[in-house]
């Protein structure tokens, strides 16, 4: 394994548990203080999350890899039911807009190249 994706690997990883405390702990209101509304936050905080698991994955689909960021996003939001917040099925739209927005540019340059490679269709 090279070292720089080691180290994105690392980053990625401290991402989640970062991630996971800001939405389990007692941070509601957090994004306001630095200009987000809650559902701009739960967008890019997803989508970012989604762009560092891709670069410390380069080999495995990024489809897959999006559904698990996805599972990891509702599993949260089933997790705030039991910590004293409440679980909106918006955060996790937001959540999942923020990993469409990161997986849509790969999907569709794999379209364009299965275009270009079979014009027939």
């Amino acid at each position: 394994m090279k070292p720089n994706v080691l180290h994105v690997r690392i980053a990625v990883g401290l991402g989640f548990a970062a991630l996971s405390i800001i939405l389990l702990g007692p941070f509601q209101g957090l994004e306001t203080k630095i200009g987000l509304s809650d559902k701009t936050a739960h967008a890019a905080a997803f989508y970012v999350l989604s762009l560092g698991l891709f670069a410390s994955f380069p080999r495995t689909r990024r489809t897959d890899l999006a559904l698990g960021v996805l599972g990891f996003a509702a599993a949260t939001e089933i997790a705030q039911t039991f910590t004293g917040r409440s679980g909106s099925f918006e955060d996790l739209a937001a959540d999942a807009a923020g990993i469409v927005i990161a997986v849509l540019p790969a999907m569709v340059e794999r379209l364009r190249y299965t275009l270009n490679r079979a014009p027939e269709l």
